[in-house]
């Protein structure tokens, strides 16, 4: 099986631990999802963070599969102000 590279994004608090950017080589058939268990195998401190995930600028589900290419970007919650 050929290995396939994917760019990596990290907002807020994500990208204080990681870095705004990366890169990552894995299996063809990977899925956003399983993407984000093995940052958290790296970084056990992250367990605790629930994330969205987008892969090309769409939100998609953990279950999504990756291609060749694929931008994927993680997003931890985001606590904004009162809105006034």
């Amino acid at each position: 099986m050929r290995a396939m590279q994917v760019r990596l994004r990290f907002f807020a608090v994500l990208r204080e631990r990681l870095g705004s950017r990366g890169t990552r080589v894995m299996r063809p058939g990977t899925t956003a999802g399983s993407l984000w268990d093995a940052l958290v195998d790296e970084h056990p401190e992250l367990g605790a963070v629930t994330v969205r995930i987008a892969v090309n600028e769409r939100y998609v589900e953990r279950s999504h599969r990756l291609a060749e290419g694929d931008e994927v970007a993680f997003f931890p919650p985001v606590s904004g102000g009162s809105g006034r």
